[in-house]
């Protein structure tokens, strides 16, 4: 993506962050086997407010990548959460982290399903959810990916 090496580092320090607040949550939520409802939603929903004001006042961290900590649930499409409006432009590490994000929460195990392939996580992420995801930043993983069979 043409990133100098700090915006890299940034970029990794803030998708290793991202998902901080979920510490915040209470652990019978986060081991839930059921179907979520709408109140627990809304729990797992605040991870991002979370994560960010744990990292706020960090001196290491720039700001862009404090703001894409927030909101890296968010999508292109002005889906996702916390809300966001769609004229917002999203920065580059909010669409990094993103993807990076999805990817990994798909292919890893959780208590209320198994973890996918990678390779179909990748078809998922650059078929059925066109539009919601940086195409560039799609492709960057794609092809980064293919070269570790």
């Amino acid at each position: 993506m043409k990133c100098n090496r700090a915006d890299v580092y940034q970029s990794a320090i803030g998708g290793c962050l991202a998902d901080c607040g979920m510490a915040k949550l209470p652990p019978s939520l986060l081991n839930k086997r059921e179907s979520l409802t709408a109140d627990y939603y809304k729990e797992i929903h605040a991870h991002p407010i979370f994560s960010y004001k744990m990292i706020k006042d960090s001196s290491i961290i720039k700001d862009s990548v404090k703001v894409a900590v927030l909101e890296h649930h968010g999508r292109l499409d002005g889906t996702g959460y916390p809300k966001r409006l769609k004229t917002k432009p999203m920065n580059l590490f909010t669409k990094i982290i993103a993807v990076a994000d999805v990817f990994h929460a798909m292919t890893s195990e959780r208590a209320y399903r198994k973890k996918q392939s990678p390779f179909k996580v990748l078809e998922m992420i650059f078929h059925d959810d066109f539009g919601k995801f940086d195409i560039a930043v799609v492709k960057t993983l794609l092809s980064s990916s293919l070269i570790f069979p």
